[in-house]
């Protein structure tokens, strides 16, 4: 059978927390930050997914921009664009050429402050080269971002997706389950039943909310991926990443401290954990940017509704978040059985 790996240059895309403007100064020295970052209420939970219910994902304007084969058994890649929120979107299709209906794969990259250079390579590969895949493996570009796949050595790229690149987790999820869609409504090999999704960094948070929001998926993988926004918010609201995901509309008057909290809360997987599939999260011992104690919360959280059987978490030791991937053969080999069992 043929083994397919990703690529040892797959870490590029967990920028999500580097701190690329930190400040002495306090940003949030006019509000009341005790408001701010306070536990979220059942009230507030409530109010999130009856919005999550309400959101149209319906793709539009579903463009093939070009359709190549790739290897020598007929599968081939496509690269689409639609429409969601009203903004163009990027994204990749790779299919194999078969009748039958096949497990879908989705990939989920981190966050970049700077899309220019965030054309993030990873590969799949064949030991023959015939790329005679055993599903399709679907990559979104997300708002803001560009999309750079490598197959068989040739790297394929997207023009940057339309929207606010710092719309990056509750609105980037929304992309995700978009072209999710676009995946059930055009692709008839595609076997919704067995859906699996992973990510990196950012990538892992969306992907474990994809999976609390989307009955259809079935496994989740997550890598260095922040559970709880509320609470890293609170310790890095210096920081211009989180200023700009989370925290400039308030300072700025352009938004309220509730509707702060809710973007907030609404891309923090930890409230919600009731919701999430059978789901794998991967974690470095050494993360200073997306520190363990994040999945320890998670954790802690699946143990106290009860449902262990749906979750594993696992912690590498001596890695961080820049290197948790790098030559880790247990982790690929992990998150390859995990979704084999579908």
């Amino acid at each position: 059978m043929n083994t397919y790996s990703f690529s040892k240059n797959l870490l590029v895309l967990f920028t999500l927390f580097t701190c690329l403007s930190c400040s002495s100064d306090d940003f949030l020295e006019d509000l009341d930050k005790q408001a701010l970052f306070a536990q979220p209420t059942q009230e507030e939970l409530s109010t999130i997914r009856a919005d999550w219910a309400l959101r149209d994902l319906s793709p539009q304007g579903y463009t093939v921009e070009e359709e190549i084969p790739i290897g020598t058994a007929g599968t081939v890649l496509k690269m689409v664009s639609f429409r969601v929120d009203g903004y163009k979107q990027y994204g990749a299709l790779v299919v194999p050429k078969t009748d039958s209906p096949v497990p879908v794969r989705m990939w989920l990259k981190g966050f970049s402050f700077n899309p220019e250079k965030n054309e993030t390579s990873f590969a799949l590969s064949s030991n023959d080269g015939a790329f005679d895949i055993p599903y399709i493996f679907a990559v979104p570009a997300l708002r803001g971002q560009p999309l750079k796949l490598v197959l068989e050595g040739v790297a394929y790229t997207s023009p940057i997706s339309e929207g606010n690149k710092c719309e990056a987790f509750d609105r980037a999820t929304d992309d995700a389950i978009a072209f999710l869609n676009i995946v059930e409504s055009t692709l008839e090999n595609a076997n919704m039943n067995k859906v699996s999704i992973r990510g990196g960094s950012r990538g892992g948070t969306v992907a474990m909310l994809m999976g609390i929001r989307d009955e259809r998926i079935r496994r989740v993988a997550g890598i260095a991926g922040p559970t709880n926004m509320l609470e890293l918010t609170s310790k890095n609201e210096n920081d211009a990443i989180y200023q700009c995901q989370f925290l400039e509309d308030l300072v700025n008057g352009f938004t309220t401290i509730q509707k702060a909290r809710l973007k907030m809360i609404a891309s923090s997987p930890v409230f919600f954990a009731e919701d999430l599939p059978k789901t794998q999260l991967h974690m470095a011992q050494n993360d200073r940017i997306v520190p363990l104690s994040q999945g320890n919360q998670l954790a802690d959280s699946i143990q106290r509704l009860g449902q262990n059987s749906m979750f594993e978490l696992f912690v590498y030791q001596g890695r961080d978040h820049s290197n948790i991937v790098n030559q880790n053969q247990e982790l690929i080999d992990r998150i390859e059985a995990f979704f084999g069992e579908l």
